[in-house]
């Protein structure tokens, strides 16, 4: 029972070493599902979320949508396990707690403007909203981060009564009734909420005339020039060019996010942006790593560097996370298969060893019992005999049955022995009885 119980102790480990070796060395399974931080409803982020959801469904990964207050609380979502992969606006994450650097990068997706509409007659600078009643975005919003940035650095103290925290929606209707003097929005050209307030007779867009300045103090800010009719040749929305200065929106998510999670995250932020994703973005420029001011992910880098792995390509998702399991398969039996054909060769090694060291003292011992020249010393011999017998014995009780003929060749060589050693004691007493 006890070598029973040594053996199936030598087969579990056989079997746990390669699958914990290729559990080591492949890493776990590409989940079935993940979890995305949009934004506000109505946003680019949530729209946008809705399209990559459709997407990753088309091959194989479900994702569900948590909308949000915008960029600080998603990155603080993903920072807590809540949500696997969040959009987030270009020099929000620098705002956000990390002691850890657990944050990383995936791509920028495209340009989002930041868009201040009032109802000033006219307004040369931010300084110029002093004492006024604005909207800078919900708390925790990307719009809410820049906006305060901005207005801190022309005098404003964002804490005061006058500067009010609202989403997108209801800011826009106050500034039509009048209710704001100006509301900040990051948002794409798209957003029907831009065109909306361009429309508006009492409502102006503020374009910024010192852009390369804003850029130079604010590296996350590009600026960028809205030309006249760009975004609606029959009304001609703008009325005229303006420039703006306008963050880039990121994907982001944690170090630990799986590698081929991030390479189909990636596949359909191709697909969605690179023709262009708004007025202002140029075919093929997105996604890219330019404006993303977080460590890349690992896979990122070697996607937007190097292209789509081999496996990505050629394997459909739902056979990726079948993958860890084959290579700990094959780990197995690159382990098993030269271990199963040497086993037996080195467990008969070490049983011929020591049966060779058996024969060696059967040797021995004949040759004392032939050298013996009276009784005392044949019934000595005869008593070394049976301690190698003994010794033998433990040896032959663990033998398996497929070298039983091992044992019993040497008990006939072991009886040989001692029947002629017998027969010559026989002898010897006969001859002293005699």
């Amino acid at each position: 029972m006890r070598g029973r119980r040594r053996r199936w102790l030598v087969a579990a480990v056989l079997i746990a070493v390669p699958i914990a070796l290729g559990f080591l060395f492949t890493g776990p399974a590409p989940p079935r599902r993940i979890t995305l931080a949009t934004g506000q409803p109505g946003g680019m982020y949530h729209t946008f979320g809705g399209q990559y959801v459709a997407r990753l469904k088309g091959i194989g990964l479900g994702t569900v949508v948590v909308p949000t207050s915008g960029s600080l609380d998603n990155l603080q979502r993903v920072l807590r396990g809540e949500a696997d992969l969040a959009f987030a606006q270009g020099g929000t994450a620098a705002l956000v707690p990390d002691p850890t650097s657990r944050l990383r990068g995936i791509a920028a997706l495209y340009l989002e403007p930041l868009w201040v509409f009032h109802r000033a007659p006219t307004l040369r600078s931010l300084s110029e909203l002093a004492g006024q009643r604005v909207s800078i975005g919900l708390p925790g919003s990307g719009t809410e981060a820049v906006a305060t940035a901005l207005l801190r650095e022309h005098g404003i103290d964002p804490a005061s009564s006058d500067i009010v925290r609202l989403a997108n929606p209801a800011a826009r209707q106050e500034l039509e009734q009048g209710a704001l003097r100006a509301a900040f929005f990051v948002t794409g050209p798209g957003d029907p909420l831009v065109t909306g307030l361009l429309a508006h007779p009492d409502v102006r867009l503020l374009g910024f005339r010192r852009d390369a300045a804003y850029a130079r103090k604010y590296p996350a800010l590009t600026p960028v020039r809205l030309p006249e009719g760009l975004l609606d040749l029959r009304r001609n929305l703008p009325r005229e060019d303006k420039m703006l200065l306008a963050p880039a929106a990121l994907l982001v998510c944690r170090a630990d996010l799986h590698p081929r999670v991030v390479e189909q995250v990636l596949k359909v932020a191709q697909a969605i942006h690179a023709p262009g994703s708004s007025l202002l973005d140029p075919p093929l420029r997105f996604p890219t790593r330019e404006g993303v001011d977080l460590p890349l992910h690992e896979a990122a880098e070697v996607y937007l560097t190097q292209g789509e792995s081999w496996l990505s390509r050629t394997l459909p998702y739902p056979m990726l996370r079948w993958m860890p399991i084959l290579r700990v398969l094959v780990v197995s039996l690159v382990l098993w298969i030269p271990l199963m054909r040497f086993l037996p060769e080195v467990l008969g090694w070490r049983v011929e060893r020591r049966f060779n060291r058996l024969y060696v003292a059967l040797r021995g011992a004949e040759r004392r019992l032939e050298s013996a020249r009276d009784v005392g010393e044949l019934r000595a011999g005869l008593a070394a005999l049976d301690d190698v017998s003994h010794e033998a014995q433990v040896l032959c009780d663990k033998l398996p049955p497929g070298r039983q003929h091992d044992v019993y060749d040497w008990r006939v060589h072991v009886e040989f022995v001692r029947a002629r050693a017998t027969a010559r004691l026989a002898a010897m007493d006969s001859q002293t009885e005699g």
